[in-house]
């Protein structure tokens, strides 16, 4: 079983580092629930993954590069790979779903269907994100998604997964339409916003300032201010709390740190300050947080954690 808990590593270049189920096998899988009182919130991050949430009970609010999407229960997305994205539950209510990452290496099991299939569906003139329903095409992925996390046997799960992942492919290719000609260069701003959200990363234990964070993405304060609304929905100042109270999340649920410490290798200037955002944030103490960790936000992972191929 594998703990979510809002933990997320990054990559020298600012993209997620995802801990796979098995090491050996590049897929991410879990069924994640989160009560009225608690709060979910996994901050804006990327990775080469293409990601699929299928919401089976309550709300989750979902952002794909700045544009906020409200999925309810019967309704899913798959984000393309390298896409900015974050999601988080509704105050005062439930969430359930369930979450699988692919890694694309996955699915290029020879470099003609890797050419031919899995780059075009994943470069720069395909689509950004699709939202998922029954009421068209896209119900085949939510098909397929409940078929692997309903059942119970998981003895080939791997191969489940690949004949899964395959079906998606397929079914995307079909239905998606990529551009035949020559998209334009990756949005400048994007680009500023990964270096900026890199910085406060790679900085965020430091007392740094919207001059620091602006200068990161070579731009001025405002235009830094606007960056961020248009892609977090949040100030730069925001976005770093926000990653502060995540890193520390890793640290309670990872180590035996006092809060006093934990507050301060998070970036917090006291153990008050932080305990108090911290409340505000995620709806409880740290302490409580701590606590109760083992029953919150996930219910299983799809696959066994396994050390190597083969062998729990």
């Amino acid at each position: 079983m594998k703990n979510m808990s809002n933990i997320i590593t990054m990559n020298s270049d600012g993209s997620q580092v995802v801990e796979y189920n098995n090491p050996l096998f590049e897929c991410f899988a879990i069924k994640t629930y989160c009560a009225p009182n608690q709060t979910y919130h996994i901050t804006e991050h990327w990775h080469e993954d293409l990601e699929y949430i299928y919401v089976i009970d309550g709300e989750l609010e979902y952002n794909v590069n700045g544009k906020s999407i409200m999925l309810r229960a019967g309704e899913g997305i798959c984000v393309n790979s390298k896409q900015i994205h974050s999601n988080h539950s509704v105050p005062g209510k439930s969430c359930a779903f369930y979450c699988s990452l692919i890694h694309p290496s996955l699915l290029g099991v020879s470099k003609y269907i890797e050419q031919t299939y899995v780059a075009p569906l994943l470069g720069p003139n395909s689509f950004d994100y699709l939202l998922l329903n029954r009421n068209d095409w896209t119900g085949i992925i939510i098909e397929e998604l409940e078929r692997l996390f309903e059942n119970d046997d998981t003895k080939v799960v791997e191969i489940d997964i690949l004949e899964a992942s395959f079906r998606i492919l397929k079914t995307i290719y079909k239905h998606v339409k990529i551009s035949p000609v020559k998209a334009e260069p990756a949005s400048h701003k994007i680009g500023i916003f990964k270096s900026m959200m890199l910085f406060i990363q790679n900085h965020y234990m430091e007392k740094i300032s919207l001059n620091d964070i602006a200068a990161a993405g070579n731009v001025g304060k405002t235009l830094c201010m606007n960056i961020f609304k248009e892609y977090a929905s949040k100030t730069p100042g925001e976005y770093l709390i926000y990653y502060r109270i995540q890193k520390s999340i890793e640290l309670l649920t990872r180590t035996d740190l006092s809060m006093t410490e934990i507050s301060y290798a998070a970036g917090f200037s006291s153990a008050s300050h932080y305990t108090k955002t911290f409340r505000e944030i995620m709806g409880c103490t740290p302490s409580k947080f701590r606590k109760d960790n083992s029953q919150y936000v996930f219910d299983y992972c799809l696959i066994p954690q396994k050390n190597t191929y083969g062998r729990k």
